[in-house]
């Protein structure tokens, strides 16, 4: 057998280098083109991924806005988000004790949705926080319409706490407390009766096995992240893994304006082994963290300019209003700590969202809004 197989390798080996010497075929070669052509349309996806985004910002950048009917139309955007949350409540409570040993063991509670449970949480929590942000600044001027957009947001808050993906859930607790703060600031009455609605909600949200469980799970993924434990099984303590081998990366090398574009996953892959990572290789994960997966890409300098951008778009020069749109932006901020949201789609539409939604009127001489009785004053 073993002479058999020598005589097998000696033919394969010297009938390919014939067969490369008399039909011009490297197959070294071959396989290079082959794997630059795969990065080059792995590129081309996160380029058309990222476009719609760009071309946002690029109509803001040059003192254009894109004019919003959010707030005029919200029952399009909340309507089908209850009707997803919803049914994967149902679905939960039909199948409680299995799915509560789920969330245990750091497994997500599925959705009736093809969006992934992170970035629908996120999703959720934007569209709770711009709708909350509408309220509080009188985008929605109807008494009627106001009712019932608060008790639309009650049923997706209660939701959101029975799916329990925490980086929504952390999202909506730092951009929420922003607004009410910025809200009560002048108005002392308003922060008392806040805050006696805001821990009788929050105390009956405790009383939800789902959050209970979920509260259980986090402690003991902290504790065992930062007490050197097995973190096989743990979401933050993988995170926390992926952390620092990204800032290792970063740390290697100038990685201000460049850095190693779609091929950052490879990268990753081979600091894990460098690195010595005691991780199953389907442990190991991405970056999960935008601002950091974002530098390594692209280098520290665009996710600075994405950074600036947010606060700069969504900062409020105008004194009537009583909340600012950096709140939202904050909070967002914050949640792609935990998740690369810049690389899906869904992450992509709910930063559009919040561009677009409580972003000022004006920014430089072009982008004005020219409203019927701007334009009588201006024919007189």
């Amino acid at each position: 057998m073993g002479i058999w197989g020598d005589v097998i390798g000696f033919v394969v080996e010297h009938g390919l280098l014939v067969g490369q010497h008399f039909y011009g075929l490297d197959t070294q070669t071959f396989l290079t083109d082959r794997a630059a052509a795969d990065m080059q349309k792995l590129a081309l996806v996160k380029i058309q991924v990222k476009l719609p985004l760009c071309i946002v910002l690029g109509l803001y950048a040059a003192g254009r806005r894109l004019p919003s009917v959010l707030y005029r139309t919200w029952p399009v955007l909340v309507l089908p988000l209850i009707w997803i949350a919803v049914s994967s409540v149902i679905h939960y409570a039909q199948h409680r004790a299995f799915y509560d040993q789920m969330v245990l063991e750091s497994k997500p509670i599925p959705l009736y949705s093809n969006v992934y449970h992170i970035e629908f949480a996120v999703m959720v929590g934007v569209v709770v926080l711009l709708m909350l942000y509408g309220l509080l600044n009188h985008r929605i001027e109807s008494k009627e319409s106001r009712r019932w957009l608060m008790a639309a947001l009650l049923v997706l808050v209660v939701c959101m706490h029975v799916l329990g993906a925490r980086t929504g859930l952390v999202m909506l607790y730092l951009g929420g407390g922003l607004m009410a703060v910025q809200y009560a600031r002048n108005r002392p009455k308003w922060l008392l009766r806040g805050s006696v609605i805001g821990l009788v909600l929050s105390l009956g949200l405790l009383m939800l096995p789902s959050v209970q469980n979920r509260m259980n799970n986090t402690w003991v993924d902290l504790k065992t992240t930062f007490s050197g434990g097995d973190v096989t099984h743990q979401s933050f303590g993988q995170r926390w893994v992926a952390w620092n081998t990204a800032c290792a990366l970063l740390g290697k090398g100038e990685m201000v304006y460049g850095g190693y574009g779609v091929g950052t996953d490879e990268v990753m892959k081979t600091a894990y082994d460098q690195g010595g990572v005691e991780l199953a290789e389907r442990h190991r994960i991405g970056v999960h963290n935008q601002w950091l997966e974002g530098a390594l890409q692209s280098g520290w300098i665009s996710m600075a300019l994405i950074l600036c951008a947010g606060f700069l778009a969504l900062m409020n020069v105008k004194s009537g209003q009583p909340v600012n749109g950096s709140a939202v932006w904050l909070a967002l901020v914050v949640a792609m700590m935990f998740e690369s949201l810049m690389e899906r789609q869904a992450g992509i539409l709910v930063l559009m969202m919040v561009f677009q939604a409580p972003m000022r009127e004006k920014n430089g001489m072009n982008s004005e809004i020219k409203k019927e009785y701007a334009l009588n004053d201006e024919n007189k």
